[in-house]
C-alpha cells in the first residue's frame, strides 16, 4: 500500500512539472524568442538589445563536442572577470550567482528536446555560459571564451 502510495505522488509531482498551468502557456506564447547557438568555444553574439519579461531560449550546437547553455542571474557586483577566475581555479560559480535559471545540453550537430522559458527581470545581470569540459584535467568551455552576459531593459 506504502508503494502505491509513493508511485501516486510521484506521477502527480511529474503531472505537475510536465502540464504547466495556463498562466505559463500564455507566457510562452507571448515571449519573445532568442536563438543560441553554440560552436566549438563561444556561442554566436547575442542580440544586442534584451527585453525584460518573458522570453523563450532556444539552444542549437553547432560545434563538434558536447555544450549546454546554462542561464544564470549575477549577484549584485559580481563581474564575468570574478567568474572566469573562479572557474580557472576551479572554485565554485554558485557563490557569485544568484540564481540558476536553467540549463539546456545538446551534443554535437543537435539541438535539445526543449526550450527555455524565462522571466527576464530588468536591471539584473545574466550570464549564459557552458560549463562542461572535454576531459577531467581540461578546462571548462567557459574559461575557453563560450559565455555571454546581457541586462535585460
Amino acid at each position: 500500500m506504502l508503494s502505491r502510495r509513493l508511485t501516486l505522488a510521484f506521477v502527480l509531482a511529474a503531472a505537475v512539472d510536465v502540464f504547466p498551468s495556463f498562466g505559463c502557456a500564455q507566457e510562452a506564447r507571448n515571449a519573445v524568442r532568442i536563438d543560441v547557438v553554440a560552436n566549438d568555444y563561444a556561442f554566436l553574439p547575442l542580440p544586442a538589445r534584451i527585453a525584460s519579461g518573458p522570453t523563450m531560449f532556444t539552444f542549437v550546437n553547432q560545434g563538434k563536442v558536447n555544450h549546454e547553455m546554462s542561464v544564470g542571474r549575477l549577484r549584485p557586483g559580481a563581474t564575468i572577470e570574478d567568474l572566469l577566475k573562479v572557474s580557472r581555479e576551479g572554485g565554485r560559480l554558485r557563490d557569485l550567482v544568484t540564481r540558476s535559471v536553467g540549463i539546456l545540453v545538446a551534443g554535437p550537430g543537435k539541438s535539445p528536446d526543449g526550450r527555455l522559458l524565462v522571466d527576464l527581470i530588468p536591471g539584473e545581470t545574466y550570464l549564459l555560459f557552458c560549463n562542461f569540459k572535454d576531459t577531467p584535467d581540461a578546462p571548462t568551455h567557459m574559461t575557453l571564451g563560450m559565455y555571454a552576459t546581457f541586462r535585460p531593459q
